[in-house]
């Protein structure tokens, strides 16, 4: 760090504890860890979280160095737990004719190549868009699907939910993105267990996030809290933080509000990557403040692993 960048020692405050926890999790329910080998349950998620040993699929254990205070398992709400029963040669939904390059994909007793995990998860996603649309699939029974799993991952909250030593909470990630194909992902995160919605807000419920927060208003109004916290925004080609609303329109007073209500935290780090301060911020904030040098905003990074 340079010599020159100041630093602050914040007074102490008991009541200021640092808690390490994780709010994006995918389990076997989402389609893209299902496609490419993940079959750990949101059970198995909050073991691990919890400390627990976990047998990875190739054969070896993995376990966290110090347990975690707080998870959640925020599976993608679009098609959850479809591509399951897709694989699952025993559900009526495995039935449909594409679906039979997924049927036993993560059974141990077939090899499968990478090529056919590389091709899972669009012909997953393809096939099943393709036959909603054209009738092929009752739209009911999709949704049953989602409303089964997204009661299961309720369960697993409310088994390992042990307050004053592990918070779980309840939660998935909408799936958006921009006309440019930024990323427009959010991690739901739910107050509480005791009163939720039957089926998350998705993707295939509206792209635009201000309809996202429209539903969550409508929650609220029931009693029912929860926040969205902006995912991967590093991601988003700055798709995340435009000075304008979905239809292109500038912000306004009623857009920010409703913004702030429902998004009131930006994710900072995770997995995949890094967003402390955007360029376009950071910018902005130097060419008003007189002298301005902190030489650790802008930072906006995304590795990339072949």
């Amino acid at each position: 760090m340079p010599a020159d960048v100041g630093t602050v020692d914040p007074s102490a405050n008991s009541q200021r504890n640092a808690y390490f926890g994780d709010l994006h999790v995918h389990s076997t329910y989402s389609f893209d860890a299902f496609a490419y080998g993940t079959i750990a349950t949101p059970y198995d998620a909050y073991r691990y979280a919890k400390g627990e040993k976990l047998r990875h699929p190739v054969g070896f254990d993995v376990q966290l160095r110090e347990p975690l205070d707080f998870y959640a398992v925020t599976d993608h709400a679009m098609y959850i737990g479809g591509m399951n029963a897709a694989a699952d040669t025993s559900t009526e939904f495995s039935k449909h004719k594409p679906f039979r390059l997924l049927h036993n994909l993560n059974s141990p007793d077939r090899e499968v190549g990478r090529d056919v995990r590389a091709r899972a998860m669009p012909t997953f996603v393809m096939s099943t868009f393709a036959g909603i649309e054209e009738g092929a699939f009752d739209l009911e029974a999709v949704n049953k699907i989602s409303r089964d799993t997204w009661s299961d991952i309720i369960a697993a909250v409310e088994q390992h939910n042990d307050p004053g030593n592990f918070t779980t909470f309840v939660g998935y990630e909408y799936t958006s993105q921009s006309d440019e194909r930024g990323n427009l992902h959010r991690n739901v995160i739910f107050r509480g267990a005791d009163k939720l919605p039957t089926i998350p807000f998705s993707r295939l419920h509206s792209r635009n996030p201000e309809k996202l927060w429209d539903w969550m208003d409508g929650l609220r109004e029931q009693g029912i809290e929860a926040l969205a916290i902006p995912h991967n925004a590093n991601g988003s080609n700055g798709a995340m933080f435009e000075l304008v609303d979905w239809a292109k329109n500038p912000m306004d007073a009623e857009y920010t509000g409703q913004r702030l209500r429902n998004e009131p935290l930006v994710e900072i780090t995770q997995i995949i990557g890094f967003y402390d301060v955007g360029d376009v911020l950071a910018k902005l904030v130097a060419s008003s403040v007189h002298a301005y040098n902190d030489v650790l905003a802008s930072h906006s990074y995304l590795p990339i692993y072949l």
